[in-house]
Formats: structure tokens, C-alpha cells, sequence
């Protein structure tokens, strides 16, 4: 089964991507953002990884369902 995040686009939107850009780089090195185009509003967006533990489950199982398209670069 693949790993997916639950990241939060800067318009507050919730989603999940399969994969987040230059994630080994670490949040030190990049700050913790990366440009993911956002599956509610089709726009490129800074988005960082959400804190799951403050989500409700239905805030989590939407989350889960909206998938971010592939990153292709």
C-alpha cells in the first residue's frame, strides 16, 4: 500500500499526495513547504504537511479521499 501525506495548501484546503517533493531534504534546508497544485482549487499552492492529530475523522477520511495529482518534476 502506498504512503501517503495529508498536507494543507496555504488557502486551508485539506488533501493527500502520494508524494511530497524533496521531502528528504528536510524542512531545515527548503522550510517546510512545497508547491503541490491544490485538488479543490487546481491551483499551484504552498502547502505544507498537516498536523493529523488535530484533524477530526471526517476532516481526515475527506482528506484521504481528495488526491493531489502527481508530481511530475
Amino acid at each position: 500500500m502506498e504512503q501517503r501525506t495529508v498536507v494543507r495548501c496555504a488557502e486551508g484546503h485539506l488533501f493527500s499526495t502520494s508524494t511530497f517533493p524533496m521531502q528528504n531534504l528536510g524542512p531545515g534546508r527548503l522550510g517546510p513547504g512545497r508547491l503541490i497544485r491544490c485538488p479543490q482549487c487546481g491551483r499551484l499552492r504552498s502547502s505544507v504537511p498537516a498536523d493529523v492529530g488535530a484533524l477530526s475523522g471526517s476532516q481526515l477520511a475527506r482528506a484521504m479521499r481528495l488526491e493531489a495529482p502527481e508530481f511530475l518534476a
